[in-house]
């Protein structure tokens, strides 16, 4: 059953946006964000236009994170719980993602390379899972996580591994078969995993913790080293979406009264300070007139004014922060910090009220 909308606070009438600058033509698609109070905004950008949609709903808990799967906009929350909404009707409603009513732990990984959704459960007494959801969702495949030494918080996919981490440890399995990982202590909390690819007999994993970290995994000893890339705190981090073997030219990241731009192949990092400005989450968009540039696209966010009431939708060229925004669009009402966004391109938003939740449950 949908979850009710706010009767105090309903749909607002579309409207278009100003917008101070000019706006690529090639940014065609959708932009929704929704802040922990569960009000969602909606922005469609379309040659040049922006039309802004806005409406509180009901989310029964707070919300962490957004994930675009098979045309579905799926909202994880802070008790665990995976929802899916929709912003032509204004109503979430909660879907059994992993299965046979199991917890999700941390909010699902999509991976771009297989169109899959990724995740890891609990079940009711406790054993761990790693769950696959496929593109079109006829079914689950799920295999028990073996010997996890503590409650895993999160996973990053690689081309042919995954990485689970957990305070105190993060571990390393193979993609397919047996998901018996390889665990190596770290000494931190979990952090919040970015990406992962290989590099040699190593693997690599970004994370944010809240610094942006490389950690440098080593399966065959089963230690770590950490390089810290940023040392400032973050509160976003997105890598680029042109990544070459599963290897990302750039990690973008907001956090206090910056964002940054981190070469991971010079391991260089540049932040620009955008004071008294306070930057909230953001999406990287390829330009599919630079189909050969690493990072070359848009950088699209919010920019919150000094006291995180009210904000902007910023619009850069990712390939060069350090140019001003290419445009500006005041958003209307209260924005308070903390949304979490998420970017589909025009193509999907036709199917974006199809259902992961029709899934069957998981065949032998």
């Amino acid at each position: 059953m949908p979850w009710p909308t706010d009767p105090t606070n309903p749909r607002s009438t579309a409207r278009d946006l100003d917008v101070s600058g000019t706006l690529p033509p090639a940014l065609s698609g959708g932009l929704v964000a929704i802040g922990r109070d569960g009000v969602v905004h909606s922005f469609d950008l379309h040659r040049g236009h922006v039309t802004h949609l806005a409406r509180s709903i009901v989310t029964g808990a707070a919300v962490t994170d957004l994930v675009i799967f098979d045309g579905s906009i799926l909202v994880y929350g802070e008790d665990s719980s995976v929802r899916q909404l929709s912003t032509e009707v204004g109503t979430l409603r909660r879907v059994d993602l992993a299965g046979h009513r199991r917890t999700v732990a941390a909010c699902p990984r999509y991976d771009r390379s297989s169109g899959e959704l990724h995740l890891v459960a609990r079940d009711v007494a406790g054993a761990q899972m790693h769950v696959v959801v496929p593109a079109g969702a006829l079914t689950r495949q799920s295999r028990p996580i073996e010997d996890a030494p503590s409650r895993i918080e999160g996973l990053a996919i690689g081309i042919d591994h995954l990485v689970f981490v957990a305070d105190g440890v993060a571990g390393v399995a193979p993609r397919d078969g047996d998901a018996r990982a390889t665990w190596m202590p770290t000494d931190a909390a979990a952090p919040t995993p970015v990406h992962t690819h290989r590099a040699g007999d190593t693997v690599i994993l970004l994370a944010l913790t809240p610094s942006l970290e490389r950690w440098i995994l080593h399966p065959d000893n089963g230690t770590i080293e950490r390089q810290v890339l940023d040392p400032t705190a973050q509160d976003f981090a997105h890598s680029s979406v042109d990544a070459i073997e599963g290897v990302p030219g750039f990690v973008w990241t907001a956090g206090g009264e910056t964002i940054g731009r981190h070469d991971l192949v010079e391991l260089r990092s540049t932040r620009f300070d955008l004071a008294p400005c306070v930057p909230g989450d953001f999406v990287i968009v390829a330009d599919p007139a630079r189909p050969g540039a690493v990072g070359g696209g848009w950088f699209a966010g919010f920019m919150h004014d000094a006291s995180g009431s009210d904000a902007e939708l910023w619009v850069l060229d990712a390939a060069d922060l350090t140019r001003p925004a290419i445009a500006t669009i005041s958003i209307p009402g209260l924005t308070p910090l903390g949304l979490r966004c998420t970017w589909f391109p025009s193509t999907q938003q036709s199917s974006q009220e199809q259902s992961p939740s029709s899934s069957k449950e998981d065949r032998p």
